[in-house]
C-alpha cells in the first residue's frame, strides 16, 4: 500500500473560510474573516480533555486511496474476491413473482446464517424503504425492489443482509454503552441523536472490518454494497448548515474517502485532521472504538455549540415588538368586553406579556444548540451511514405473496429427461402446502356433515383391515409342542404338536390426485372435494392406510408460468397441520398429467412411513393432458409412458373420469379406468375401488 503524507497536508491555507459568511473570504489583520470579523477556528480544541488527547496524537498517515486505515481501494477490510451470488441467481428475470422472490430469500437467509449460526435471525424484505435491523426482535430488513426485477444486483442485497446480521452479532455493546453514555451524562434528545449517528457511522465500519475476519469471502458482497451506495454519489454539500455538512465530511472519511473532494477538503481540513486522529486507532478493538465515538461527539457537540453562539440573541425591541402584537390580539379577541378594563389593568396584561416573551427568548437562547442539532441531523445524509440512501422498499402486497408462499413451504425441483421420462418441455416441478380460508375451513366442516353416512359406511368397511389375525393348527406332526397334548404322549402319537399362523394386512398408501385445471370447475371440483374429504375423514383412524391428497395443476397457480407443473398438498403424512386445508381445492389453469403422476409417486414414496407398503394411486380428471408444450400427441402418450412405467414399480393406478372425460382417451392412457357420468356417485365409487383394493 503506497502512503502519502500526514492527513494534516491534505489542503493548505486553511484559514480563509469562513463559517459564518458560509463562503471563502479574505483575513484581517488579527486571522479573522474580513466580512464579518469572526474568527476562522470554529472549536477550542481543549475543551474537553478527551479532545484535548485527540489534538494532541500524531497526525495519521493516508493510503493512496485517500484512507487513514490502509484499506483497499474499494474501501473494504481483506480481500475482494470474484462476485459469488450470481452462482445461485439467474432465474426468470422481467417479473415480481413472488416465488422468485423467496428463492432469493431463501439463500439470503443462508448466507445470514452462516455469518454467526449462535444469533437468531429473521429475515424481511423491507416494506417502508430502509435497510436495518432490530437488535431486540433480531429482525433484519433489507432493501428487495434491488432485485424485484432482475438478478444483477443480488451481489448488493447479500452484502446488506450479511451488514444488517453483523449488527445482531456485534453491535450490542455500542448500543449499551450509548445508554449508558447519555444517561449519566443527561444528554437532551438532540445530544443523544448526534451520539447515535456518530456511533453508527464509526459501528457500520467496525462490523465490517470484523467479517474480514471470520468470514473473509463475503467481503465480496460488502465491496459491491459500498460501490452501489457511495461510489457514484458525491458527498452533499449542506450550504447554511456547518454541522450537518461536517457530518457529511465524517461519513465520507469513515466510509468511502475518496469522495471528498479537494475543495471539501480544504474547507474542512481542521476537522478532517481532528477526525483522522480520533480514528486512527478506532478500529482496534471494541474499547478504542468507543472511546472515537466519545471523542468525536464531544467535538460535534461544542461545534454545535459554537455555531449556536453566532446567532444573534434576541434583541429588546424584538421582544417588545413580540407583546405589543401579543396585546392588539388580545383586545381584538375581547372586542367591547375590553372597555371594562382600565389603563392600568392594560398596563399590567402588557407587562406580564414583556416578561413572558424574555423569558420564551432567554429559553430559546438556552435551548440553541439542540436546536441548531436537530437542523443538522434532518439535513445530514446520516442514514447514508446505514445503507439506507436511495433505498426502497417492496409493495405490502408482494411481501404478502413471499409470506404465503414461505408459509406453505413452497419448493421447486429441475427435473432432467431422464428423470422425466424423456419429456424435455415443461419438466420444473414446484409443490407448495395449501391452507384454508375461514370460508374454505367451513366449507371442509359443512362437507363432513353432509358427507356423514357415506363416511360412516366406508369407516366401517375398511376399519378391521390392519389387524394382525393368528391361526393355530394343531396335530402336526412337527413344529411347536402342544401342551394341551402332553397326556397323550404315552400312546404313542406323532401328531403332539401345532404351527402358529399369523396373517397381518400389509400397509396400504393411497395417493389421491385431483386434476385441478380450469374445466374441473364448479360443480366438478366440488365433487372431487368432497371426495378427498370422504377418504380423510374414513381413513384418519387406520394406521395400516396412509392417505396423501394431491391436486395439480399447470404453468402457473395464479399467475402465468410456462413449463411448470405445480402441485398441491392438501393432506399427506407429513403435513396435518390444517386439517380443512382440502377445503381450499379450486380449480386452476392447465395439467401436465404425467409429470403430476412422476411427481407424486416420488413425494409418497419418500414420505411412507411403512416399509414395503403396497401403492395405489387414484386420478380424478375431467379430460386429457392440456398445458404448454403438453399438448396435440405429447401429452396423452407421455402419460401412458408414466403410468406403464410407475405400474412396474409396483404401483396401481386408477383413473376416475368424470363428465367430460372421453373413455377412448381414458383407455389409451391408463391400464384400469373408471367413467363416472353421475357425480353424485364418485364418494362411493371411490370407496368401492378401495375397499377392492384391501378386499374388504
Amino acid at each position: 500500500m503506497d502512503y502519502k503524507d500526514t492527513v494534516d497536508d491534505w489542503a493548505e491555507d486553511t484559514d480563509d473560510f469562513c463559517y459564518t459568511c458560509d463562503d471563502w473570504t479574505d483575513s484581517d489583520d488579527h486571522g479573522n474573516c474580513a466580512d464579518c470579523g469572526n474568527k476562522y477556528t470554529t472549536v477550542d480544541p481543549f475543551l474537553t480533555p478527551s479532545v484535548a488527547k485527540v489534538y494532541s496524537s500524531p497526525a495519521p498517515s493516508v493510503s493512496s486511496y485517500g484512507d487513514v486505515w490502509g484499506r483497499g481501494g474499494s474501501y473494504t477490510w481483506g480481500s475482494v474476491g470474484s462476485a459469488t451470488a450470481s452462482a445461485w441467481g439467474g432465474w426468470s428475470t422481467g417479473t415480481s413473482s413472488s416465488a422468485r422472490m423467496l428463492k432469493h430469500k431463501r439463500h439470503l437467509d443462508s448466507l445470514c446464517k452462516v455469518v454467526d449460526p449462535n444469533v437468531k435471525h429473521t429475515l424481511n424484505f423491507a416494506t417502508k424503504g430502509k435497510n436495518y435491523s432490530n437488535m431486540r426482535t433480531g429482525a433484519l430488513y433489507v432493501d428487495g425492489t434491488l432485485i424485484k426485477d432482475s438478478d444483477a444486483n443480488l451481489d448488493i442485497v447479500a452484502g446488506l443482509s450479511i451488514h444488517e446480521k453483523l449488527h445482531l452479532v456485534h453491535t450490542q455493546p455500542l448500543v449499551t454503552w450509548q445508554k449508558n453514555y447519555a444517561y449519566t451524562n443527561r444528554l437532551s434528545d438532540a445530544q443523544t441523536d448526534l451520539l447515535h449517528s456518530i456511533g453508527n457511522i464509526i459501528e457500520d465500519e467496525y462490523i465490517e472490518s470484523q467479517l474480514a475476519k471470520t468470514h473473509a469471502g463475503y467481503v465480496t458482497y460488502i465491496d459491491k454494497v459500498k460501490e452501489h451506495f457511495f461510489s457514484k454519489h458525491d458527498i452533499q454539500t449542506i450550504k447554511g448548515n456547518v454541522i450537518a455538512d461536517v457530518l457529511n465530511t465524517l461519513l465520507a472519511m469513515v466510509r468511502f474517502p475518496s469522495t471528498i473532494s479537494d475543495e471539501r477538503k480544504k474547507r474542512h481540513a481542521k476537522h478532517i485532521q481532528f477526525f483522522a486522529r480520533a480514528l486512527k486507532d478506532a478500529l482496534v478493538d471494541r474499547e478504542s472504538t468507543l472511546v472515537a465515538i466519545q471523542s468525536i461527539y464531544e467535538y460535534m457537540y461544542q461545534l454545535a455549540k459554537e455555531e449556536a453562539s453566532k446567532r444573534d440573541d434576541t434583541s429588546e425591541e424584538e421582544i417588545l415588538e413580540r407583546a405589543e402584537t401579543r396585546m392588539s390580539e388580545l383586545l381584538e379577541e375581547w372586542g367591547d368586553s375590553a372597555d371594562g378594563y382600565s389603563e392600568d389593568d392594560i398596563r399590567r396584561i402588557k407587562d406580564r406579556l414583556i416578561a413572558q416573551e424574555r423569558e420564551d427568548a432567554e429559553r430559546s437562547d438556552r435551548y440553541a444548540p439542540e436546536k441548531a442539532l436537530k437542523e443538522a441531523l434532518s439535513k445530514s445524509a446520516r442514514e447514508m451511514a446505514d445503507y439506507s440512501r436511495d433505498s426502497d422498499s417492496i409493495s405490502e402486497r408482494l411481501d404478502k405473496a413471499i409470506r404465503d408462499l414461505a408459509d406453505s413451504e413452497y419448493a421447486e425441483e429441475e427435473w432432467d429427461s431422464g428423470r422425466a421420462l424423456g419429456l424435455r418441455q415443461g419438466t420444473k416441478v414446484t409443490w407448495r402446502n395449501q391452507h384454508a380460508s375461514e370460508y374454505e375451513g367451513e366449507l371442509y366442516n359443512e362437507t363432513v356433515k353432509k358427507m356423514k353416512s357415506s363416511i360412516g359406511q366406508l369407516k366401517r368397511k375398511i376399519q378391521l383391515y390392519g389387524d394382525t389375525k393368528i391361526h393355530t393348527i394343531r396335530n402336526q406332526r412337527r413344529g411347536k409342542l402342544d401342551k394341551k397334548m402332553l397326556h397323550k404322549i404315552p400312546l404313542g402319537r406323532p401328531d403332539l404338536f401345532k404351527n402358529v399362523i399369523v396373517d397381518e394386512d400389509k400397509p396400504l398408501d393411497v395417493c389421491l390426485l385431483v386434476d385441478e385445471s380450469g374445466s374441473m370447475g364448479s360443480w366438478k371440483m366440488d365433487k372431487a372435494r368432497q371426495t378427498a374429504i370422504a377418504l380423510r375423514e374414513a381413513l384418519k383412524d387406520n394406521q395400516a392406510l396412509n392417505l396423501w391428497v394431491f391436486g395439480h395443476t399447470a404453468d402457473g397457480y395464479e399467475w402465468h408460468k410456462e413449463g411448470e407443473t405445480n402441485m398441491s398438498v392438501y393432506w399427506s403424512p407429513t403435513y396435518q397441520s390444517d386439517v380443512r386445508a382440502i377445503g381450499s381445492m379450486k380449480a386452476r389453469a392447465e395439467n401436465r398429467d404425467g409429470m403430476a403422476l412422476l411427481a407424486s409417486a416420488e413425494r409418497v414414496k419418500a414420505e411412507s412411513p411403512s416399509m414395503g407398503s403396497n401403492k395405489l394411486m387414484i386420478v380424478i380428471s375431467d379430460g386429457e393432458p392440456s398445458a404448454d408444450k403438453y399438448r396435440f400427441g405429447v401429452g396423452v402418450p407421455h402419460t401412458k409412458k408414466c403410468v406403464k412405467h410407475l405400474e412396474g414399480q409396483g404401483w396401481s393406478i386408477i383413473q376416475v373420469g368424470i363428465s367430460g372425460a372421453r373413455e377412448r382417451i381414458m383407455r389409451e392412457m391408463f391400464s384400469n379406468y373408471l367413467l363416472v357420468d353421475d357425480t353424485n356417485e364418485l364418494p362411493a365409487k371411490i370407496s368401492k375401488i378401495i375397499r377392492k383394493v384391501i378386499k374388504v
